[in-house]
């Protein structure tokens, strides 16, 4: 039987001076609608050059996918780590040549990389979901996809069952 083809994602900063490669399946494709979210988007929009981040609704769209598919091609000296908080276990991949938000990665041993969907190109699959909703104003929700005013079990568990897979090597 033929091996089946590799999903094979392209994202890029806007200068072309960093590149990013994904590998395998998506993992998921949501909005995220936290606050930390929408303070970071606004923060990194406001830098010179940059590109938008946030969606009409202030979610930042992400891809999620497992560490281990994801491989910096090219430029991977001009990432930058940006954290809203010092004590943060998050922070947020900035290609310093363009100011262009690349990622949304973990210091802890999360099995998952938060890639900005707006840095890709050509077939990228749809945001599926808005996920923490929680704090947002309902006339500021758009009705365009589900809302979750956190996180859904469904998420949680398509994230606790590719974390199993990986470990164990599949």
């Amino acid at each position: 039987m033929p091996a089946l083809p590799t999903p094979r994602l392209i994202s890029s900063c806007v200068c072309g001076s960093v590149v990013l490669e994904t590998l395998g399946p998506l993992i998921a494709a949501v909005a995220c609608h936290c606050a930390d979210c929408q303070t970071a988007g606004r923060e990194i929009e406001g830098k010179p050059g940059a590109a938008p981040i946030l969606d009409s609704g202030r979610g930042t769209a992400f891809l999620l996918f497992r560490k281990d598919r994801v491989r910096r091609a090219k430029g991977a000296d001009l990432l930058r780590g940006l954290k809203l908080r010092p004590s943060s276990a998050t922070s947020r991949y900035v290609a310093t040549c363009c100011n262009s938000m690349m990622y949304l990665g973990f210091d802890d041993s999360k099995h998952w990389v938060s890639m900005n969907r707006n840095r890709f190109a050509g077939d990228v699959p749809p945001v599926r979901m808005r996920i923490c909703t929680g704090s947002m104003p309902s006339e500021a929700l758009q009705s365009d996809l589900v809302c979750y005013p956190s996180y859904p079990v469904r998420f949680i568990a398509r994230l606790v069952l590719v974390g199993l897979l990986m470990r164990l090597g599949m």
